[in-house]
């Protein structure tokens, strides 16, 4: 007999379709607020990533639950002998809502994912209008390959095995050697034909009454599938139940580590809030991976879940925050592996793969250095790792590509196309000012880093090379008609590309006043500038191509804004910071999750990509932290206080800030700011700064 809910409405049976209390809806979205194209939509649970397509009742597109992969998995629902039209009301990471009508019987359907498992659950309710009782058809037809994939890289892993159907046990399993993909409903009305893949069962409804059926499934090695399966049928609600407390004690742990945002403007705590979100989403705890916990490159229907060095360290100011011992790990395995040679690695056997990125040393002298200032781990340098100290791979990256025999001198990056990826026949490669001009802040981290770890003589030699560097760069590179830096091709002809990377250099100390100024007068709305972001091209280069957001024309990749945005902050030029991300804010209302690159011109993110939730979007959670609110930690283990407020973010806190033994709080206000710790608080005007020092005393500086 099929589950009936009589006597009450569909939409207000909060426990009976697994509704979420109001206290774990912080990363809920509505469907009508989503831009996301329901072919990109998906829900993860750091064991299994789905894809939930949410045009449709109860689509499932894919299931990725890594090593296992089955990406052509089907289910589809017909009510009355058809699918039925069924928008988003609600997105969760963890789940998807949707509802719709047909025949005079309203559907409501939520895909769920059990936490901590490789399975999940199809859950129908219906409920008619009828004056009479009536007899609904519902089919669930199912099928797809299976197979195990040991490499996960930027495309999304594809499965190629055709697995046998065996009807047993009450559940259908497809099976592939030794692992299944099983699917069972939730009570005995469901009737299996193994050879189409298709459940059946019929749903009697009294007059203007209600019904419910669901589907559950699980993927992995056949035991564990099976077994994960028949407990999640044996008790829908409970799984339910559980997915909602598991999420909810997900974002209670976030804030319990992460600042919370308050502001008067909603729009900008959602901007803050949702960037964190990869924070959770791109968290895999898989036992066949090298790292656990793992976070992803990407996450959502199994994209990108390789480990970019470059997309990781632009994370590297919030994730010692986060999870500080993952964060070593992570950092470990990078250096266990040649990123002189690559460019990320497999998270099954953390071997590296790919193309060497030029910004690679630039990447792992960051993820160190701020790993070290932010937690004091001092003794993190000293650790051994691929036979030398991870001081000693500090100091080789900051000395990679230089002859310590020779006088300073530009680096010839070779014909490599793979610092912007240009899709066509203009370049950006040879003597490229930017890298070069990166190096300056390599040596200078290098240097403190050594000083840090206690080996003071190599640092004079860093600081006399970055100082010989910085003229060299401005005289050789530097146009002052343009106002911007050339760079030097193939034929050794001095060219110009209008590029975001640029801005890099800023706060640096690489550029001087002109230097910098030039630079910075770029930032217009004729340039780079658009009324939702930042282009990665001006608009004015030869090489802007409306087809190539990330690093080619209309947009830029989700991390550049804000930590462009920081940087500027950083070189006293808080006023542009602030007019870049205000032009951001939209990202945290309109879609879920960020991918690896969102257009200026319009509402809109790159969709030719498999990378749809990004790791690096926290970088916009570490703009507020390090740039509007001024977080800076130093060294000796106190923390400056100096923030750079906003008028688009009024009234704005960022409390329960821990670094290190400090907790504090930060509030902004009328020309002023005030910090309260430890039962103390101290106001300053803005412009100045206050210092928490580490018996926990404040002072003004």
């Amino acid at each position: 007999m099929m589950a009936t809910l009589t006597g009450l409405s569909l939409l207000n049976t909060a426990v009976a379709i697994g509704q979420p209390a109001a206290g774990s809806d912080l990363f809920a979205m509505a469907g009508h607020d989503i831009v996301t194209a329901p072919e990109h939509l998906g829900v993860n649970n750091g064991k299994l990533a789905i894809g939930t397509p949410g045009d449709l009742a109860g689509r499932i597109d894919g299931l990725w639950a890594p090593p296992f992969v089955s990406s052509d998995f089907a289910v589809r629902v017909e009510v009355c002998g058809r699918e039925v039209p069924a928008p988003v009301i609600r997105w969760w990471p963890y789940q998807l809502e949707q509802g719709g009508s047909v025949d005079g019987l309203h559907v409501l359907t939520t895909i769920a994912l059990a936490p901590g498992q490789r399975a999940g659950l199809l859950w129908i309710q219906l409920r008619s209008s009828a004056s009479n009782r009536i007899e609904v058809p519902l089919v669930f037809k199912t099928g797809g390959t299976l197979d195990r994939c040991d490499f996960w890289e930027f495309s999304q892993p594809r499965s190629t095995t055709v697995p046998k159907r065996v009807f047993t046990n009450g559940a259908l399993a497809l099976v592939a050697g030794d692992r299944s993909l099983v699917l069972r409903g939730t009570d005995d009305g469901v009737v299996w034909d193994a050879a189409s893949g298709t459940g059946s069962r019929t749903a009697a409804i009294e007059p203007g009454g209600t019904a419910a059926a669901g589907l559950a499934f699980a993927m992995g090695p056949a035991a564990e599938a099976a077994a994960a399966c028949q407990a999640i049928a044996a008790d829908p609600t409970a799984m339910r139940v559980e997915a909602e407390a598991a999420h909810g004690r997900q974002v209670a742990d976030l804030f319990r580590r992460i600042p919370r945002l308050t502001c008067a403007d909603p729009a900008v705590e959602a901007f803050y809030n949702r960037s964190l979100l990869a924070l959770i989403l791109n968290r895999w705890d898989v036992p066949e991976f090298v790292l656990r916990p793992y976070y992803s490159t990407g996450s959502i229907r199994g994209g990108c879940v390789t480990e970019y060095l470059w997309n990781y360290g632009e994370s590297m100011l919030v994730l010692p925050l986060w999870d500080p011992a993952a964060h070593r790990e992570h950092i470990r395995q990078f250096l266990k592996c040649d990123m002189t040679a690559h460019f990320a690695f497999n998270p099954v056997d953390g071997k590296a793969h790919g193309p060497w990125y030029m910004v690679n040393q630039e990447k792992l002298i960051g993820l160190v250095h701020h790993h070290v200032r932010i937690t004091g781990e001092t003794g993190f340098l000293q650790e051994r790792v691929a036979g030398r100290t991870i001081i000693d791979h500090v100091l080789e990256s900051a000395l990679h590509g230089d002859d310590l025999s020779k006088p300073v001198a530009l680096i010839d990056y070779g014909p490599s196309n793979s610092h912007l990826e240009l899709r066509r026949q203009y370049r950006y490669h040879h003597t490229m000012p930017d890298l070069n001009g990166r190096r300056y802040a390599n040596y200078l981290l290098a240097a403190r880093l050594a000083e840090v770890a206690g080996r003071p003589a190599s640092a004079p030699l860093l600081r006399e090379r970055a100082a010989a560097l910085k003229s060299l760069l401005s005289q050789k590179l530097w146009n002052p008609q343009t106002r911007w830096f050339d760079f030097i091709n193939a034929q050794g002809e001095r060219e110009t590309r209008w590029t975001v990377q640029m801005f890099y250099l800023l706060g640096s100390g690489v550029l001087d006043e002109a230097t910098q100024a030039g630079l910075v007068s770029h930032l217009n709305d004729r340039e780079f500038l658009g009324e939702h972001g930042l282009h990665s091209l001006a608009r004015n280069d030869p090489a802007y191509d409306p087809a190539d957001v990330d690093n080619g024309g209309p947009g830029a990749c989700t991390s550049f804004p804000p930590n462009i945005a920081l940087l500027l902050d950083q070189a006293g030029c808080p006023h542009e910071a602030n007019d870049l991300m205000r032009r951001c804010v939209w990202w945290g209302s309109r879609l879920p999750y960020w991918g690896d690159s969102i257009y200026a011109d319009r509402v809109d993110y790159r969709r030719d990509t498999p990378l749809q939730s990004t790791l690096d979007a926290v970088a916009v959670a570490g703009f507020f932290i390090y740039g509007m609110f001024g977080v800076d930690p130093q060294f000796d283990g106190s923390v400056l206080v100096h923030p750079r407020p906003a008028a688009w973010a009024p009234r704005a806190a960022l409390r329960g800030v821990r670094i290190r033994d400090a907790v504090f709080a930060i509030e902004l206000g009328e020309g002023e700011f005030k910090v309260l710790s430890g039962g103390q608080s101290l106001a300053a005007p803005i412009g100045r700064g206050i210092r928490i020092q580490r018996n926990g005393s404040i002072t003004l500086q």
